[in-house]
Order: structure tokens, then C-alpha cells, then sequence
């Protein structure tokens, strides 16, 4: 029998020299994904973001969206784009944990879930609007048989798009000049455009010009590539309507200071170059907010001390991971250790459970429906960014013994955060006819379209000047309109940003 030949070489070199042989650069296995060499830091240095890649990932997102628009509109309503958002996160996070990876995002790719087939809580939601079983099952894989040839697609589209990286800068202003608008600025590439406030934008600046370690920015074709990267790839994991966004939502701005003032939070782990307020921060895309001063996933986070805030996506899958990794961080260290989680009131959820019953939770304070509110996940290219919540919400803080010690969740401080937390006051003068006249900012940008919001009405809707403009006795007794629903599968560009 012959002899077995061992390389004593390290597992690198012979991994590398591999690749040499293959033609693939170092770097880049072929899919547009790194080598892991057990270190996520050192896995994604390694990548670039390509505009031309996240352009071209975020039009076959599109491509999905609409198919999963075509097959449930009829039953998830006028907010299903909402469900497509948690649709793509749910199975994002079941793909990871049968993956064992829950690192953040290194290829545009990642976006499209791999494990797309059927979906449990996407079926619930069809079954509850009138869908049998069988037809649930059937539109669940409908829709995961379009996600597989969107990947399909993106992928073949990512071999010729090399080169191709020009982004174009545009800055305008949104609003009719009667204090509700905007200025924002438009980065394309290619067709593919995105949009982002001008204050935004000068954040991202300032960010992108500290983690160079620099006071301004030095290249700023760089600066521009890495923005349109950034705005694309989350746009991508939110599914591309421009009403998208609530995985992505933050605290307010009050309740982050209510942290930093009791408990000397310095880093936030779930969070984007477009949300951050602490200096460092985790995110769900390396490759593209590495360049803003992302420190990578929450999951491959493991420090020893300090003091932490976590608000993760409100998914259940990504809570139960997010509980058991805070678990093992706290019982690995001895050294003054806090969280602040705030995740939703799921009460009959094990991943809920699983963190509000946990030997390392101090403090459980609930933020009822409707009297709290988050920052819109849309924030980036929104005016209106705070959102009421529909839900209640859970703020638990995990912590050991010397954390607890150092920080302890007094009242004087929970009612700090609860007070963070509170819902602006309503300003009632005059609300009639600043409804009559505000321009609704995230609606498209064209010359003949006004989109204001109507009087009477609660959210924005198209309108064209001196058309149709019924008086309040008419539209009362007017008959409701037949509602049509599109089922050809082919959608306008338009419809993106329709309602």
C-alpha cells in the first residue's frame, strides 16, 4: 500500500498556492466570497466593494421584489413590501444557521437567501389572509424559485461588470420651499440610482475621511464609490422599495444619550454607516461600511469589558443567535460586562424567552404600543424619521456581576430611557393645511407629479396639480373605487416607489 505523503506547510500556503494554480486572485474565490482563514477581520480586508457589482445585485433584487409582489399582493395587501423585508430577513438568518456562519456580509450575493424554498411565517401570514395550505406552500415556492433565478442572474452579472465602476453625483432639492423640504443627494451607477439627505451624506463624509485617519476626504472618486456601496448594498438587503427599512430601525437620538449618560455605552452592535452615533459600531456588511469604520459582525464581536448596546433586526432567528452569543461572552469574562438589548415583546417566543429569562438578565422594562417610537430604517433618505411603534417592545439589559456592579439599571435611568423612547409631541395648528401642502420626500423625482399628501388623508398619495380635486362632500359619497391588482409580473420602474 503506498506510503501517505503530508505537506508540513501551514494550511494557507497550501490553500493559497491552490488558488495560484486556479488563476483565482488572492482574495477572491471565484463567487465573489473570501477564504476564511477563521479570522472574519482579516477575511473581509481583503475585499473591495465594486459599485458596478452592488448595481448590478441590486437590479435583480428588484426582479425579486417584484415577483414576491406579483404572487402575494393580493393577500398581504398595500404593506407587503414590509413582508418581503422580514420574508428576506428570516431566511437570511435560517440560511446562516444551517451554514454555522453568522458573520456579516463580504459578497453583494448575500443579499438573496439561499435557503429559500418555504418560508414558515411568510405561510402563516397567506393562511391568515385566506390562502389554504396548499396554496401557501405553492406561493412559498413560487417565490423561492424566483429568488433562485434572481441569484442566477446577479451572478452572471457580476462576471461582466468588471471595470465598470463610475459613479455620477448629483445634489437636489426636495420640497416646495414651505419649510418641508429637503436637500438630498443622487449617486448612480449605471441605471441603478440611490438616493441619500445631504446631511446624511456629510456624515458619511466625516466618517469615511476619521477612518482614514484624516480630517478630510483625500480621493473623492473613492468617497463617492464607497457611498453609492453602501446605499446600494442595504437598499439590496431590505429588497429595494423605497419604503423598506424597518429590520434596519434605530433608537432615537434621546435614548442613545440616556446610554451614553448611565451606563457609558461606546459601541453599538447592530448598526450601518448610515444609523451609527457611537465611533464604533458592528454591521450586517463588512466589505461595503469597513471603509466608514465598521468593526464587522456582531457575532464575530467577543470583547472582555465595556459597555454595549444591541438592537438587533426583529427577527427571530437572528434573537435566539444574538441571545446565546451575549451568553457566552458574559461567562467567558470576569471584568464589567453590560448590554442594553432592545428587541420586540415577543413573550411566546423562545428567542424572546431565552434572553428575558436568562440567568444574566438584570433589568426587563416593557415600552408599550404605540406610546414609543423608532427611527425610520429609511432614515438616510427620509424627513419624516421618527416612526411610531406598532408593537410593544422589550429594553433588557444582560449583564454580570461586576457589570451590574458598574452600571447598575437604577429607575432614575430606565425612566431616562423610557423618556428617550416617548413620541414627539403633535402640533395641531394649522395641520390641515400643512397636510394640503407638504411634499412627501422619498416620492419620485419628475416634473409633471406633485405627491402631495390630501387633506383628510393619512399617508401620501399621488396627485397631478389641478386634477381631480373633489371636495370632502363628494369624496365621502363617492362609491369606493374597484381595486385592480397587477399580476402580469411586469412592473414599471415606477412601481418601486408606488404604494
Amino acid at each position: 500500500r503506498p506510503r501517505r505523503v503530508t505537506d508540513a506547510r501551514p494550511m494557507d500556503a497550501i490553500l493559497a498556492d491552490m488558488r495560484r494554480a486556479q488563476g483565482i486572485v488572492e482574495g477572491d474565490d471565484g463567487d465573489g466570497r473570501d477564504g476564511d482563514d477563521g479570522d472574519g477581520a482579516v477575511e473581509a480586508s481583503s475585499r473591495v466593494a465594486s459599485p458596478a457589482e452592488e448595481a448590478a445585485v441590486y437590479k435583480s433584487m428588484q426582479a425579486l421584489c417584484a415577483a414576491f409582489a406579483t404572487v402575494t399582493q393580493t393577500q398581504l395587501g398595500a404593506k407587503w413590501y414590509a413582508h418581503f423585508e422580514s420574508w428576506l430577513y428570516s431566511r437570511r438568518a435560517s440560511s446562516s444557521s444551517s451554514s454555522s456562519s453568522s458573520s456579516s456580509s463580504c459578497s453583494a450575493l448575500d443579499a438573496f437567501p439561499r435557503d429559500a424554498m418555504y418560508d414558515a411565517a411568510l405561510a402563516r401570514k397567506l393562511e391568515a389572509s385566506g390562502a389554504s395550505a396548499a396554496e401557501a406552500k405553492f406561493a412559498c415556492a413560487q417565490i423561492g424559485k424566483a429568488c433562485a433565478r434572481a441569484m442566477s442572474k446577479a451572478r452572471g452579472a457580476l462576471e461582466t461588470t468588471r471595470g465598470t465602476n463610475h459613479v455620477r453625483v448629483r445634489t437636489f432639492d426636495v420640497g416646495d420651499g414651505g419649510g418641508g423640504g429637503a436637500r438630498k443627494v443622487e449617486l448612480a451607477c449605471g441605471k441603478v440610482k440611490v438616493e441619500v439627505n445631504a446631511t446624511h451624506y456629510a456624515k458619511l463624509r466625516a466618517m469615511y475621511a476619521r477612518t482614514g485617519g484624516s480630517k478630510h476626504v483625500r480621493d473623492e472618486e473613492a468617497f463617492e464609490r464607497a457611498v453609492f456601496c453602501v446605499l446600494a448594498r442595504y437598499a439590496s438587503l431590505q429588497g429595494t422599495h423605497y419604503k423598506a427599512g424597518n429590520m434596519q430601525a434605530s433608537i432615537p437620538p434621546a435614548v442613545f444619550d440616556a446610554l451614553f449618560e448611565h451606563f457609558d455605552v461606546s459601541h453599538e452592535m447592530f448598526a450601518s454607516p448610515l444609523n451609527a452615533r457611537c465611533d464604533t459600531f458592528c454591521s450586517a456588511s463588512d466589505v461595503t461600511d469597513r471603509a466608514f469604520g465598521s468593526k464587522g459582525s456582531a457575532f464575530d464581536f467577543l470583547p472582555s469589558e465595556g459597555s454595549f448596546e444591541a438592537n438587533p433586526p426583529f427577527d427571530e432567528g437572528v434573537i435566539a443567535a444574538l441571545g446565546a452569543h451575549l451568553e457566552r461572552v458574559l461567562s467567558a469574562s470576569k471584568a464589567p460586562l453590560s448590554f442594553c438589548v432592545i428587541i420586540p415583546r415577543w413573550t411566546d417566543s423562545q428567542a424572546w424567552l431565552r434572553i428575558a429569562k436568562s440567568v444574566y438578565c438584570t433589568s426587563n422594562t416593557t415600552l408599550e404600543a404605540k406610546e414609543h417610537a423608532f427611527v425610520s430604517g429609511g432614515a438616510g433618505s427620509r424627513i419624516d424619521q421618527l416612526t411610531a411603534s406598532a408593537a410593544a417592545t422589550s429594553v433588557l439589559f444582560l449583564q454580570n456581576k461586576a457589570g451590574a456592579k458598574t452600571w447598575p439599571p437604577t429607575p432614575d435611568a430606565i425612566e431616562a430611557i423610557r423618556r428617550g423612547f416617548a413620541l414627539p409631541p403633535k402640533n395641531h395648528d394649522d395641520a390641515d393645511e400643512v397636510e394640503d401642502t407638504r411634499w412627501d420626500p422619498d416620492a419620485p423625482i419628475s416634473s409633471p407629479s406633485t405627491r402631495r399628501r390630501a387633506a383628510g388623508q393619512s399617508s401620501f398619495v399621488y396627485g397631478t396639480k389641478q386634477k381631480n380635486r373633489t371636495s370632502d362632500v363628494q369624496r365621502e359619497t363617492a362609491p369606493p373605487k374597484k381595486q385592480h391588482t397587477k399580476t402580469s409580473g411586469k412592473f414599471s420602474a415606477s412601481f418601486f416607489r408606488d404604494e
